[in-house]
């Protein structure tokens, strides 16, 4: 309340005054900065009928015009603090897909003896989609960035055949009937997912609102649902679903990182937890690369 009465003091004895005793009024307002008021006048270079007044982080404009005094107060410098702010990329509205399939060891992806009837097909697919999240800058260019996405992971066998969840909830594999032959057979499975990643961007062109961006971290994950489809014909086109957990692991995490210009980028996550509960299914630890864009 005392600001604001001081405020409106300050801007009535300025409009009264502007016009009459100028001279008088600036060496006043010079006064009251040397008391530590931050105030900075300007004039309009084309009339003298106009005064700009730098008051704190408000900027009062008092103009003349049709034998009538305006006066004016808006927000100082927002467009240029919000420039200067930092915004990762994470934080915008993201859509992105890539390819999925499992390791069985650091870089290794060929299936044990046994464990064949996992072999994935290379149009396995991950869809993934990115919500508004949050960032902490420590500069212009650098910080911290999160948020929470979806991902939608399909898993396409190349054998002819799919998977159950057995006796004590040990993952088999399930064939057809003899003669019948698979046309389809997936694993499909849904995520929410919560990266935190450190990123950097590297402005390019003479204007720098184009980047480069590199960011890395981890990401935690929780599953939603787990399906599988089959689809074959036996004179008619069949298909079968099943809705079960199949000893999938719950939560999992891993780590992740992406570069790109701009918007687009390419993205890569491993997932350190196994994809089965451990001594339910092989040893196999999902992975991701791909292509996202941020809007």
């Amino acid at each position: 309340m005392r600001k604001l009465i001081l405020t409106t003091a300050f801007i009535s004895f300025v409009a009264a005054s502007v016009f009459s005793q100028r001279q008088n009024d600036i060496e006043k307002l010079e006064e009251l900065e040397n008391h530590g008021m931050a105030i900075h006048i300007k004039t309009d270079k084309n009339t003298n009928d106009a005064v700009e007044i730098n008051l704190g982080k408000r900027i009062i404009s008092i103009e003349e015009s049709d034998n009538k005094t305006h006066i004016s107060i808006s927000k100082k410098e927002t467009l240029q603090k919000n420039a200067k702010k930092f915004r990762g990329q994470l934080t915008g509205v993201g859509f992105g897909i890539g390819y999925n399939n499992f390791m069985t060891d650091f870089w290794e992806t060929s299936l044990k003896p046994g464990d064949e009837y996992l072999d994935i097909n290379s149009s396995s697919k991950a869809w993934s989609f990115m919500f508004p999240g949050v960032d902490i800058g420590f500069t212009r260019r650098f910080g911290i960035v999160s948020g929470v996405g979806l991902t939608f992971n399909g898993y396409r066998f190349n054998g002819n055949n799919n998977i159950t969840r057995g006796e004590n909830g040990i993952i088999v594999p399930v064939y057809p009937a003899q003669g019948i032959v698979y046309k389809k057979s997936k694993l499909n499975t849904g995520y929410v997912n919560i990266p935190v990643m450190l990123e950097l961007q590297i402005p390019t062109g003479s204007s720098h609102k184009k980047t480069v961006n590199i960011s890395g971290g981890v990401v935690g994950a929780a599953k939603l649902w787990s399906k599988t489809k089959i689809v074959w014909d036996d004179g008619g086109k069949r298909k079968s679903k099943e809705n079960s957990d199949f000893s999938l692991n719950a939560l999992r995490w891993g780590t992740t990182a992406r570069v790109g210009y701009n918007t687009f980028h390419v993205y890569g996550t491993t997932y350190h937890t196994p994809m089965f509960k451990k001594g339910k299914g092989p040893e196999l630890y999902p992975f991701e690369v791909g292509v996202a864009f941020i809007f």
